[in-house]
Order: C-alpha cells, then structure tokens, then sequence
C-alpha cells in the first residue's frame, strides 16, 4: 500500500501519527546499569570536568614544552659549537701545505686580536666581572697558543717568556699556604 491509495482522512490520521516516541530517561540509565552489571559494557573511568584541572594540566604542559626548547637550543648550541671547530681544525689539517696552513693560523690570531679589541669596545665590559672574565678568557688562549708555539719552536725565547709570564701569574693567583702547621709524634 503506497500513500495513493489512502483516502484524505486515513492520510490526516496518519500524518497526525507521531514519527518518534522517546523513552523516559530513566528506562535508558536502567538498561545501561544492568548492561554493566551483566559486564556487556565497560565501566567509565571518572573524568575530571571543569577549569581547576585545566589549569595544572596547562601548566605542565607549557614547563615540558619549555623545556624541550631549552633541551634542543642547548643540544644545537653545543654540537654547532663542536662542528665549527672542528670544521676550522679539518679546514687547517686538509690545507695540505705549510703555507697554507701559515696562512690559516694568520687568519684565526688576526681574528683573536679583532675579537680582544671588539671586546676591549663594549659599553658593558665596563663592570668588573665581565673585564675579569674577558681577561681570564684572553689570558687562556694566549697561554694555549704559547705552549704550541713552545712546542713548534722549543728554543723561542718569546714563547718561553709568555708561558714563564702566564706561570709566574698563576702561582700569585694562588692562595698562599696555611703558616699553621701540624707536627705529629
């Protein structure tokens, strides 16, 4: 039987009909109790609603997040730091010739000087501390590159007097020793 086939009264009834009928909700939460009861469904874990558990939540989010960041520019700091190094010192040893090679150690005490003298110029490098830690850096590097030259050339009296300089330093930065002295019997 297809719609045509209904008298207009019958259709009006039909159509007053209702399409839907909802059951009461409390037939819903009985079915699904004793559905979880019988274990045909899975019981729920509680989940916690609302903004206070958000909050936490967010925060720890936000430190692991940070501290990814702070992770990977450290980690990319370090290993640029080894690879440009290691990149000037390949870049020295694959030159081949003892000119070239002159050359690159020109270049790199050319640079060192450029950089004491910027260093020398800074606005901030005016308060004791960074001078302090400037100088102690500067010192370093001569002192590495005297103890090379002292081993390139043994015999040179400047490279001796830098390292004799940078020993006799070292020994008055030294706490003196304790007058006090201990004899046991």
């Amino acid at each position: 039987m297809n719609d045509d086939e209904l008298t207009p009264v019958e259709r009006r009834a039909l159509e007053a009909l209702a399409r839907e009928r909802s059951p009461r909700p409390e037939l819903e939460e009985r079915v699904v109790g004793a559905l979880r009861q019988r274990g045909l469904l899975p019981i729920p874990l509680a989940l916690r609603r609302g903004r206070r558990h958000l909050v936490p939540w967010l925060a720890g989010a936000v430190a692991a997040s940070l501290a990814l960041f702070a992770g990977g520019f450290a980690a990319g700091q370090y290993f640029g730091a080894r690879s440009g190094a290691a990149a000037a010192i390949s870049g020295a040893q694959a030159a081949g010739s003892a000119t070239q090679v002159a050359a690159h150690v020109e270049r790199a005490g050319a640079l060192y000087v450029a950089a004491l003298v910027a260093l020398n110029q800074l606005n901030d490098s005016s308060d004791a501390p960074t001078r302090a830690k400037a100088r102690q850096a500067a010192l370093t590097a001569l002192g590495a590159a005297a103890t090379e030259v002292a081993h390139l050339a043994p015999n040179d009296p400047l490279a001796a007097a830098v390292l004799r300089g940078m020993t006799e330093r070292e020994q008055e930065q030294r706490p003196a020793p304790s007058t006090r002295s201990v004899v046991w019997f």
